[in-house]
């Protein structure tokens, strides 16, 4: 975006004028300054010449010696202009000033000599002095000097001697806003914009300008129909008809400010809209109505429609696009570019002029499918503020009507949509002063917020109640009203401090750490699923009646939070079984699980076998082992007991609660042969699941270091016959407090054939003083086998 301190001028009176501090304070409280241009910086020490008379060079047959009229007097000068001539009206540059030396390298001006000659300065070329309104022309031959013989100035007569850059008019400077920069701004491009910023950094001061005064418009109706089929798209529209006696001429002030700017003037109609583009940041837009063929409609583009643009291209539209059709078709693409057959053309006499705001994601999505990017669109969609239509559209008739020739209203004005009412934010001191972290007054901070147009209220003592302008969309939140006044105020004044924060590190349990390694040391897999599941999956496993859903989800696959990790493992174990050699899987997964208004952690386990299985091997009895084996590091020893508590997805046959200190810390149960079907597993499966948010309230068991054995032991498998009716845990533990000298009694192995089922038990003896015999040991295992026969 770029900005002239000239066109400023007509709204701000000046505190500060040095251009590069201005550009400084934009930078650090607006928006980056790439560039300050200032078009006439060349032109120090460089005045109007006259050719009192030009010669042929006596030793040169391509130079001229001409004496140059200034106002230090009469110069000898040697020149290779082929277009120079006695009288011609010239850009001379004195002794001492800066050119680019055939438009690259710059060099200050000296005395020098020539063949022989001596020159007294330079009559410049066009782009000696940089100056791109000075095009060379053909019939001044290949090396043309600038002709400032017929050139019409804000002066309107050029005098010789006098400064070339107040002459042409070139004491503008040009702040090139970078347009990343205010992307949530589309206030800011506009020269009023930047002129409220200004006046609230304390830069400038506003003039007093005259009050506007509304348009009168007759009560004619339009000449055409024209309907909106998408008001939702055009939330605010402002047209009306217009005539003129001619097409008019731009006047000269305007057409510099334009080319200032980086825009061509073209003709009185379009450059005036172009002009409160620029001023009010406004794009409007006028037809000629001799090319409007019946009704006026405000569409959306089909599939496949073409329009050729003002830049003489045929572009084939997307679905979507917002344009304007008649009964020829499309003439206009809202927003972005004007059609070719509606355009202002030097014939025109009668126009329908229109400001329209269009919803920016339609701009947005036309430019990307179009690859059609033009100033206009640019602003259009940053979104564009509803009272920005009005006041642009008045402004454009108002220019309008002081510059076209015998310019009149034709029509009513045609309205639709209302301006935005912004809602009033409170915001407390306190608030400014936590968040800035400065000790900001209520009246510095009220001061900043009438600056830049709000409207400030004091509630209570404490709070400011803030109601935005409406060209500011952006001001919503009382974050929004805080960061406007600490930019205003300027972050270079907040104190700079180091944020503070213990460094303390948090107290960390290490048990789950413990748990999953040695559940590795088993054999097991750990995997990592998204914490989010199907509606389909869960309905398939029968579970989650009320599951938690995702407000935004990206897929119905994610749509809902997992009420456990069952679900996903059985979905993995079942796709990885069909890859495995080994006669079981076995995965684990620690992670979140989800309820409505409940969030906990969860250590989940599955054995899947890959075949039939038998007693030895049965996926139920290894995790009992496995889940008992993989707590004791972690200082937990669990009792394994029959549960009357069925899991959704366990067979009612075979479940168990582990239980430890007295409280239950999960499940362990086969999975159903339903749920096998639905998770496509062919064999059979147990799983266990553990909260381990109870198990992080238990406080683990003290493990002692224990020496190693000094003497051997001695060791006795007995099988014996395993009955339905005896708990084995209890008989265990009964054999174990038969004598002291018995260290252990383990299960090694299980055995079933038909109705037989036996299992065999280790039994360990071993004292601690000395090597048992024997004799001894053999009468300690014989009362031991009488006490297991009873039990």
């Amino acid at each position: 975006m770029k900005i002239s301190r000239d066109w400023l001028s007509d709204f701000v009176e000046w505190f500060e004028t040095d251009p590069q501090v201005i550009a400084d304070q934009l930078t650090r409280r607006v928006g980056e300054v790439e560039e300050v241009i200032e078009p006439g910086a060349l032109l120090e020490h460089c005045v109007v010449g006259k050719v009192l008379s030009s010669e042929k060079h006596p030793n040169a047959d391509k130079l001229s010696l001409c004496l140059v009229q200034t106002e230090q007097g009469n110069k000898t000068v040697v020149c290779g202009g082929t277009n120079v001539r006695t009288g011609m009206l010239v850009a001379f540059a004195h002794v001492g000033a800066t050119v680019k030396w055939h438009g690259d390298e710059q060099m200050t001006l000296t005395r020098v000599k020539i063949r022989g000659v001596e020159s007294e300065g330079m009559i410049c070329a066009q782009e000696e002095l940089a100056l791109t309104e000075f095009p060379p022309k053909p019939e001044d031959g290949p090396r043309p000097i600038i002709d400032l013989s017929k050139l019409k100035t804000p002066n309107s007569k050029l005098s010789v001697g006098s400064p070339l850059r107040q002459a042409l008019g070139l004491s503008d400077v040009v702040f090139h806003i970078d347009n990343h920069a205010i992307t949530n701004r589309p206030d800011l491009f506009s020269h009023i914009g930047v002129a409220r910023e200004l006046v609230a950094m304390g830069l400038a001061s506003w003039k007093k300008l005259p009050k506007k005064k509304k348009p009168l418009f007759p009560k004619t109706e339009l000449s055409f129909k024209r309907v909106n089929q998408i008001p939702h798209l055009i939330p605010r529209y402002c047209a009306c008809t217009l005539s003129m006696d001619d097409i008019g001429e731009t006047p000269e002030w305007m057409q510099r400010r334009l080319r200032v700017l980086g825009w061509r003037p073209i003709n009185l109609p379009v450059d005036i809209t172009n002009y409160v583009s620029l001023e009010l940041g406004m794009p409007l837009h006028s037809f000629d109505i001799a090319d409007l063929k019946g009704a006026v409609q405000i569409r959306t583009a089909k599939q496949g429609e073409k329009i050729t643009t003002l830049d003489e291209v045929e572009r084939v539209l997307p679905e979507g696009a917002v344009v304007l059709s008649d009964e020829e078709g499309i003439f206009d693409l809202l927003g972005i570019m004007g059609g070719l057959r509606s355009s202002t053309k030097n014939s025109s006499r009668l126009l329908y002029l229109h400001a329209a705001v269009v919803d920016p994601v339609a701009i947005r999505r036309s430019v990307i499918a179009t690859g059609l990017r033009t100033d206009a669109a640019t602003v259009y969609e940053k979104g564009i503020p509803l009272a920005t239509t009005e006041e642009g559209f008045f402004r454009a008739l108002e220019l309008f009507l002081s510059l076209a020739p015998g310019a009149r209203i034709t029509s009513k004005m045609e309205s639709a949509g209302e301006n935005d009412r912004k809602k009033r934010v409170t915001v407390p001191m306190e608030t400014f002063r936590s968040v800035m972290g400065v000790d900001i007054k209520g009246s510095e901070a009220k001061r900043i917020l009438t600056d830049l147009g709000c409207v400030v209220s004091t509630q209570g003592k404490t709070s400011l109640a803030v109601t935005p302008p409406p060209w500011r969309n952006d001001m919503v939140l009382k974050q929004d009203i805080i960061e406007e006044v600490a930019r205003i105020y300027g972050y270079a004044k907040v104190p700079v401090t180091m944020p503070e924060a213990s460094v303390t590190p948090p107290l960390r349990d290490p048990r789950i750490h413990q748990v999953r390694d040695a559940l590795k040391e088993s054999g097991y897999f750990e995997l990592l699923h998204v914490a989010f599941t199907s509606p389909q999956l869960l309905a398939k496993m029968g579970i989650g009646k009320d599951p938690v859903s995702v407000e935004n989800p990206i897929g119905e696959e994610v749509s809902l939070l997992r009420p456990g990790l069952l679900p996903g493992l059985l979905v993995t174990a079942a796709r990885e079984l069909k890859k495995l050699d080994a006669k079981h899987l076995k995965v684990f997964e620690t992670g979140h699980a989800f309820s409505r208004g409940k969030e906990w952690d969860e250590c989940t386990m599955l054995v899947a076998a890959h075949g039939n299985t038998t007693l030895s091997d049965d996926p139920f009895l290894l995790l009992k082992a496995d889940v008992i084996r993989a707590l004791l590091p972690a200082g937990h020893r669990v009792l394994v007991r029959p549960s009357t508590t069925v899991h959704t997805m366990g067979h009612p046959g075979k479940s168990a609660e582990l239980i430890c200190g007295e409280k239950r810390i999960g499940l362990l149960f086969e999975i159903h042969p339903r749920i096998r079907d639905a998770a496509e597993l062919p064999f059979r499966a147990a799983a266990c699941i553990i909260d381990t948010d109870i198990l992080r309230s238990l406080a683990p068991e003290t493990r002692v270091f224990v020496p190693l054995p000094a003497f051997p032991a001695i060791s006795f498998d007995e099988t014996i016959p395993l009955k339905q009716e005896t708990d084995h845990g209890r008989l265990l533990s009964s054999l174990s407090k038969l004598d002291p000298l018995l260290r252990s009694v383990e299960n090694v192995d299980l055995f079933a054939r038909d109705t037989t089922r036996t299992v065999t038990l280790r039994f360990t003896y071993r004292a601690d003083d000395r090597t048992l015999t024997q004799e001894e040991v053999e009468k300690i295992h014989a009362r031991v086998l009488t006490h297991l026969k009873k039990g």
